[in-house]
């Protein structure tokens, strides 16, 4: 039904929610794309010197962070016998999830949904409103939360 999923994942209470929402999607010719978008004021490139790396620890902690929930997300879609592929590119979330996948021509985007109150949603931009009124295909939303 889907050949190419693109699934934004935060390390956040719904992550197990919204990886498991993605591979029940998934068939044999499904490759599922994972995204764990890195805030640019902390990005490093893969290649950044290790001076860079030393004195920039917040941003290399963010960096390792973001490794490491895809690789594990990897490894339980691996696990699966799902196809899938990961990256932590820098940017705004909703932009960076519209953008790849467009570039990638997903088929759908699978999001968590963070259950900000109407005095957070304010001063902070929801992503998943953000990405679904600007994706370019349609967007599944998990809304149950692993702490309700």
């Amino acid at each position: 039904m889907f050949n190419h999923v693109l699934v934004a994942l935060d390390g956040g209470s719904q992550h197990a929610q919204v990886l498991a929402l993605a591979a029940s999607l998934a068939t044999p010719r499904t490759r599922v794309h994972l995204l764990c978008v890195l805030d640019p004021a902390y990005a490093l490139a893969d290649d950044a010197p290790r001076s860079d790396r030393t004195e920039y620890l917040a941003a290399d902690a963010e960096r390792r962070q973001a490794t490491h929930l895809l690789d594990a997300a990897l490894a339980d879609l691996r696990e699966r016998g799902i196809d899938a592929v990961a990256s932590h590119p820098a940017g705004d979330p909703g932009d960076v999830l519209c953008d790849y996948a467009r570039q990638h021509g997903c088929d759908l985007i699978v999001v968590g949904h963070r259950h900000l109150s109407r005095m957070a949603r304010l001063f902070e931009r929801s992503v998943g409103q953000w990405t679904i009124d600007h994706a370019p295909c349609p967007v599944l939303v998990e809304v149950r939360d692993a702490g309700a």
